[in-house]
Order: C-alpha cells, then sequence, then structure tokens
C-alpha cells in the first residue's frame, strides 16, 4: 500500500498531470466525471508503474483496455469511462491521435430500464412521513429528475407563472439548460415545502452536523443551511422507504433513479410523445428514451394532460 501511496504521490507531481487535471476542470465536465477522468489515469499509472504515461506506445494502452476487459471482466460502461477518459488525456491534452480507440470492442447490454407501476409508486411516496423527502421524491416521479438536478433546485429556478422548472447546465448531465413542465398541484406542494423553511439559496436545504444538539428545529436548521441536502440522505431515505411499504420483498433494487424511469413510462402511457419526454428527461438522442415505449405524436398541450395522470402522494401535515 506504501509503494502504490508513493507512486501516486508521484504523479499527482508531475507537471503534465497537473496541466491535465487543470485541462479537465476547464472542460466544466460534472465533479464526478473529473475525478472518474483523473481515477482512470491513476489506474493507467498502477498498471505500468515503472513508465512514464505520456512516453507509453498505443500498444500499452490497448493492452491495458484489453485487460480491464477481458481479465478484469469489468461492465461495458466501466470500460466505456476508461476509454474516454484515456483518450481526454492521448488525444485531447497530449494532442497524440492513435487509432486505438476504434480497436478495442465494447459490448454494450442495454437491459430494460427498472420501473414500477403507478400504484407502486404512489405506495412509495405514501410513504415518506418527512415533508422534505416526501416532497424531493415527488418532484424527482413527477419531473423525471435526475438525482443531482433535484438537489441542486434553487427557488429562482422555479417559474410559478409559466409553470416551469429550469435546470440549469451546471447540474444537467447533458450540460445543456433546460426548462421541465410542473403542474399546479406539484407547484402548491414545493411552495408549501418552501415556506417551511425560506432559506433563500435552495429549494432542499441539509441541515448541516450536529444540528440537533443545537436545540434548532428542523426548519430553523434548513433556513439557516449554505448547502444542500446530501445525496447520502437521499439514498438513505429511500432505502428506508423502500423496506418500509414492501416493495423491497418484490423488487431487486429500487433507485431515486427508478423514479425517474418510471416517469418516462408513465408520461409515454399517458400518451406523451417521445419527443417530449425526451425533451423532459435532457436526454441529447432520442435513442436513449425510444427503450421505453414506441413514438406517440402528439400535441404540448397533451402532454401537460400526461402530467395530470402522474400519481400524488395527497395533502398531510407539513407539505
Amino acid at each position: 500500500m506504501r509503494k502504490k501511496d508513493n507512486a501516486h504521490k508521484r504523479l499527482a507531481s508531475a507537471t503534465w498531470y497537473q496541466e491535465f487535471n487543470r485541462f479537465v476542470d476547464l472542460k466544466g465536465l460534472a465533479k464526478r466525471t473529473r475525478q472518474t477522468y483523473l481515477g482512470w489515469v491513476h489506474q493507467l499509472a498502477d498498471h505500468y508503474p515503472k513508465s512514464d504515461l505520456p512516453e507509453l506506445p498505443p500498444e500499452s494502452v490497448l493492452d491495458f483496455l484489453i485487460h480491464i476487459q477481458d481479465e478484469r471482466k469489468l461492465r461495458p460502461s466501466t470500460v466505456n469511462q476508461a476509454v474516454c477518459s484515456l483518450r481526454t488525456l492521448y488525444r485531447d491534452h497530449l494532442g497524440i491521435d492513435w487509432d486505438i480507440w476504434k480497436k478495442i470492442q465494447i459490448k454494450f447490454d442495454e437491459p430494460l430500464p427498472h420501473v414500477l407501476t403507478r400504484e407502486e409508486v404512489l405506495r412509495l411516496l405514501q410513504t415518506f412521513r418527512c415533508p422534505r423527502f416526501k416532497t424531493f421524491f415527488t418532484l424527482v416521479y413527477q419531473c423525471g429528475l435526475r438525482l443531482n438536478e433535484a438537489l441542486h433546485i434553487k427557488p429562482k429556478h422555479i417559474n410559478g407563472e409559466r409553470l416551469v422548472i429550469l435546470i440549469p447546465e451546471t447540474h444537467s448531465k447533458s450540460r445543456k439548460a433546460r426548462e421541465v413542465p410542473i403542474t399546479p398541484r406539484l407547484l402548491k406542494r414545493l411552495r408549501t415545502f418552501w415556506l417551511s423553511h425560506r432559506n433563500r439559496e435552495w429549494l432542499f436545504p441539509g441541515m448541516g452536523r450536529g444540528w440537533k444538539s443545537s436545540g434548532l428545529s428542523v426548519e430553523q436548521a434548513m433556513h439557516r443551511s449554505t448547502k444542500s441536502m446530501s445525496e447520502s440522505s437521499v439514498w438513505q431515505a429511500i432505502a428506508v422507504a423502500v423496506a418500509e411499504c414492501g416493495l423491497s420483498k418484490t423488487h431487486v433494487h429500487i433507485s431515486t433513479h427508478t423514479l425517474r424511469h418510471s416517469f418516462a413510462t408513465h408520461m409515454l402511457e399517458g400518451n406523451a410523445s417521445i419527443i417530449q419526454v425526451a425533451s423532459y428527461l435532457g436526454h441529447s438522442s432520442l435513442k436513449d428514451t425510444i427503450r421505453y415505449l414506441h413514438v406517440t405524436e402528439i400535441s404540448d398541450q397533451k402532454g401537460r394532460e400526461a402530467l395530470d395522470t402522474l400519481v400524488d402522494p395527497g395533502e398531510s401535515e407539513g407539505i
């Protein structure tokens, strides 16, 4: 372990690595994507501990990619991450354009997305007793948002007059801003929840460590928070709710993203067109959306009508 740590220190101190680090930062990628890019550079360095990576021949890089695919048997999506990361280093940053990127054949499995029925979504949403989690997961489902997109919504992103929520490019996976329509019912829910804490920065603020010992109420802690709710708190909340409502007995795994898949399927079942759903989901290609259902040509009004077919957990205390 000590040798590995020393190797990583040498890598971090290398001028070319520091320049690549800055190069990745300037690309405006999401934090997790930047970490992935740098992580694969570290793995390549671990594979060739005595070599200077900028001097590696293309055959060595290809051997590494074949190694993680055939010997380590990593998932196709993970191998693709490695290809993208190392291609960014050699081709985009170092200006070395090899043809090895075309030689490795990645066979992607395309399983159908895991989807809940409307009744199961309703059962799950009604299980949340904490107002912030019930509001959060209702929003995720009724707008088809990704976890990171929902966590970083700010009050200013909600346009009550036009009934849309802005998803800025900074937290969109496609790095493109988009607007997602909402119903008056959901708008009311979001307003009621925000009025409970009135945090000017975040719709879903975190509470910070030690808030219980500070004597603050949940609402006061959220009001003072400078950070959004954490991913870990969301993961824990849905895991508890899934177990509590009994869905863990009938489904292998349910996550926040399952609600996004369910949104897409239920919208298409409600006669929204695949073009509209792709736009709502922020898909850059219809190929990502086509797996949900067949294309249906329909008007924008029909798309908004389809929103009203989505299940809602109903009114309860605090929301």
